[in-house]
């Protein structure tokens, strides 16, 4: 307000220039004018009511996801929209925009980069793009790597995608096989990367040396393959987009895998919602426009490739052979026999020497990176943010019992007290004496930290076999054997009574 009347003083009663006072006041020049030759009402004006935020309440649950996500691979983070689909759930009446930009602020505060975008290519209909892409996975109460083969059509901008446990040339060509059942044909032309389950060396210019089973199944399925110049991903940006694509919206935050044949499912399912939406550029259904694609494709052949690689065995004195590392057992063979292997995406048959007598068949193994989870570290980080523990990802893969006992308290005290107790237990015992204690503890309705420690100590106790009788040779066999007849003094209690 000072400075206001500084302007009109010079203005009225010195007769100072426009640019003189911004100069003075230094101040921009539209500004100088407005105060000095305008009519200014400085009078003080009423405070308007304004109406509460729409984000009002909601920004916790933000900013506990954002923290949360903070300890997850940067790839499969929660995007905004996903925590706008979230916050809907929880009563959010706002619009998905108000939450980006929430979400975008919150971000630039934590030092959270965001991701950067891929390059898009244009094809024609029938032309695909196929890559890896890799993403953690809970299972069996690890972190487990997986690996997720997309199929995209940059035409109509659709995609499929199988999940698979490696990306060896077995699982490689399986998951193409699946992908061209999925889609009801073969693309006629499907552009790669130079992946080792397909090319064995690249040659000059666009000319590669081939693994033999990539040929075999080329030749079988009739398309042309296309491969992209060495360090140039972006050749095939349409699928690099599309793997994370996938991977923001069906892997984020990190699922659970049980099953992979009922995950590979349901990601199926996915897939063919998501061609329900528009396409970006072309005002029309990708759904609509994915029809062209399909006019496109070849047949599929009459009969499907049996996808398998053979290998010959010895077996060692244990009755065991190795492959890719991982020793298998063969019960029914002799050590010292030569075994024929088949292997399958998902097993092995052992054959005699000669191919003709199936001698065995179990799962394949595959050496995943797996890392074990510390739960008492992860649930740790609820302590002081009891309600973010609602959709935490990985209280989702504890058992149920635990997840009921920290659950079943709506009170968010007395629920940082059962965190505690729990992490407290996950301290000094395995996961599976936290269960059964936090399955006793909401039986009988003791769900306090002692009571808990102590239904943990019974548990653990219960566990440790009996100790063996110590062997010592000094006492009398007549002493140590002797059984004393108690019977006497059953006739006295009775006498007793009778008295």
């Amino acid at each position: 307000m000072t400075q206001i009347d500084y302007i009109k003083h010079l203005r009225n009663n010195e007769d100072t220039s426009i640019s003189e006072i911004a100069s003075r006041v230094q101040c921009d020049w539209k500004t100088a004018k407005k105060y000095a030759d305008g009519d200014i009402n400085l009078q003080k004006r009423g405070k308007r009511s304004r109406r509460k935020a729409v984000m009002g309440g909601f920004e916790e649950y933000i900013k506990d996801w954002l923290f949360e996500d903070q300890r997850m691979p940067k790839k499969q983070r929660r995007t905004a929209k996903v925590m706008f689909n979230n916050l809907r759930e929880l009563g959010y009446q706002g619009s998905d925009r108000t939450v980006r930009e929430y979400v975008r602020k919150a971000k630039q505060e934590m030092q959270i980069e965001g991701q950067q975008q891929a390059i898009r290519l244009e094809q024609f209909p029938g032309e695909a793009q196929v890559d890896f892409g890799e993403f953690k996975a809970l299972t069996d109460g690890q972190e487990k790597s997986f690996y997720e083969l997309v199929m995209s059509f940059p035409y109509s901008n659709g995609q499929v995608c199988i999940v698979l446990p490696s990306e060896n040339t077995v699982c490689f060509l399986h998951g193409l096989q699946r992908l061209f059942l999925i889609i009801g044909g073969v693309p006629h032309i499907i552009r790669f990367d130079n992946l080792s389950a397909a090319v064995v060396k690249i040659l000059s210019g666009t000319e590669r040396s081939l693994t033999e089973m990539f040929k075999t199944f080329q030749w079988h399925y009739r398309f042309r393959s296309e491969f992209c110049n060495p360090g140039k991903g972006q050749e095939k940006g349409h699928v690099e987009n599309k793997i994370g694509y996938v991977r923001r919206n069906n892997f984020s935050p990190m699922p659970i895998i049980e099953d992979l044949d009922d995950f590979n499912q349901e990601l199926h399912q996915m897939m063919l919602n998501d061609q329900r939406r528009e396409h970006y550029a072309k005002d029309a259904l990708i759904s609509d426009l994915w029809k062209d694609d399909f006019n496109q494709l070849l047949p599929l052949p009459n009969v499907p490739l049996e996808i398998v690689r053979m290998h010959t065995r010895v077996i060692n004195k244990y009755g065991e052979f190795k492959l890719d590392e991982q020793l298998y057992r063969a019960p029914n063979a002799s050590p010292g026999r030569q075994v024929l292997v088949k292997e399958y995406w998902d097993r092995l048959e052992i054959l005699d020497n000669h191919g003709e007598e199936l001698l065995h068949r179990c799962p394949r193994l595959y050496l995943q990176k797996a890392e074990a989870i510390d739960w008492a570290a992860e649930l740790e980080i609820f302590i002081q943010r009891p309600r973010a523990a609602e959709r935490a990802v990985y209280l989702r893969a504890l058992p149920d019992s635990i997840k009921d006992y920290i659950l079943s308290a709506t009170d968010l005290k007395e629920r940082r007290q059962r965190i505690i107790a729990i992490v407290d237990i996950l301290r000094q015992h395995p996961l599976e004496i936290a269960v059964m204690a936090a399955k006793q503890a909401l039986t009988y309705d003791r769900t306090g930290i002692n009571s808990l420690r102590m239904l943990a100590a019974r548990q653990a106790s219960a566990q440790i076999p009996e100790s063996v009788p110590l062997d010592e040779p000094w006492t009398p066999s007549e002493v140590a054997q002797w059984q004393p007849d108690l019977s006497m003094y059953d006739l006295l209690g009775v006498a007793n009574r009778g008295q």
